[in-house]
């Protein structure tokens, strides 16, 4: 089911387009963000030796960076299959071919802005479009990152019983040890909510939480639904964890797949800290820790974190021909840029 778009989506749409036209004018959170990013992977490079950097750049097979940018699209279908069965807890039927435009143009926000979280902002908007209410576009967008940051959880604590010993005595630990907390809090967290008295729901501190309590009513009412997001969402996060796992194996780096699960919820962690640039300097860093673990030199380590976040990249350039279409599609008049 679609509901009617009302005058005033209209106007959130506008808005929305005007907040994601380049802009020349760069605030100066943005170019702080550039600045901390550049810094950082000016400071790794220079305590490397670049040209043994650039020879393991160089051994790649061309079909390596191939299938792994593959697997990167599988992910984004698989995500958008996982916020598609969400939305519809909302008694809302967008296609799944819409949802996977918006999510491709949402990857390529997140990889092209400072947050790693700009794109949200399209796909709400995306949802918006097919008659959602605000609260409900945010909610399904916010439940969405969340399973994807469970099932990460999930397969974080499935291998823990193998890797958690070489984890726990290394520079790793705290990193590893505030993923699992934050996987428990938001356990917690969704319990608490549950069990809040109704009395209390008119409080300023219960009242956002609202949609989101009634999301996860919905999430416990429909068991099937929600194992089907699950199972999606677990899909999402196998896809990416094994284009890492091919791209090390690309590298010579002899760590499995198991080892490859802990790594990069840690990884994914540390690089959404709002201070960089999309992350980049972060996730350069974060790799030399988590691979130095299992003894890869820090050579490789960067070498292959630049060309998992180059492939990154790319993987986002569909998203940027989608939007240009889309803005085509739009029509809207000049006011809105």
């Amino acid at each position: 089911m679609t509901r009617k778009f009302t005058n005033k989506t209209n106007i959130y749409e506008s808005t929305m387009i005007k907040a994601f036209t380049p802009s020349f004018n760069l605030p100066w959170g943005t170019l702080l963000k550039i600045s901390v990013s550049g810094s950082l992977i000016v400071w790794l490079l220079s305590k490397l030796d670049l040209e043994r950097v650039w020879e393991v750049v160089q051994s790649i097979h061309g079909g390596v960076l191939v299938l792994v940018l593959g697997l990167m699209w599988l992910t984004l279908f698989a995500i958008a299959k996982r916020w598609q069965l969400i939305v519809q807890l909302c008694d809302i039927s967008p296609p799944f071919v819409k949802l996977s435009e918006a999510t491709f143009i949402g990857a390529f926000f997140n990889q092209f802005l400072p947050s790693s979280v700009g794109g949200d902002f399209f796909r709400i908007l995306a949802v918006r479009q097919q008659g959602s209410t605000l609260n409900e576009a945010v909610t399904g967008v916010f439940m969405d990152r969340l399973f994807g940051f469970i099932s990460l959880g999930i397969l974080c604590v499935i291998v823990v019983p193998m890797e958690g010993e070489a984890i726990l005595s290394s520079d790793l630990k705290w990193p590893f040890l505030l993923t699992l907390l934050l996987l428990l809090g938001v356990l917690v967290g969704g319990v608490a909510l549950l069990i809040l008295p109704k009395s209390w729901h008119p409080f300023f501190f219960v009242r956002p939480f609202i949609p989101l309590i009634g999301m996860v009513r919905k999430l416990i009412s429909h068991p099937m639904h929600s194992f089907f997001i699950l199972l999606s969402s677990m899909a999402a996060s196998i896809f990416l964890i094994s284009g890492l796992q091919i791209l090390m194996m690309a590298f010579d780096i002899p760590l499995t797949w198991g080892q490859g699960a802990v790594i990069l919820p840690v990884v994914l962690m540390i690089t959404s800290l709002p201070i960089s640039f999309a992350g980049w300097g972060l996730r350069e860093g974060a790799m030399i820790i988590a691979l130095g673990v299992y003894g890869v030199s820090q050579e490789t380590a960067i070498a292959l974190s630049l060309v998992y976040g180059i492939l990154h990249l790319v993987s986002a350039v569909p998203g940027l021909v989608l939007w240009i279409m889309k803005k085509k599609h739009l029509n809207l008049p000049a006011s809105a840029y």
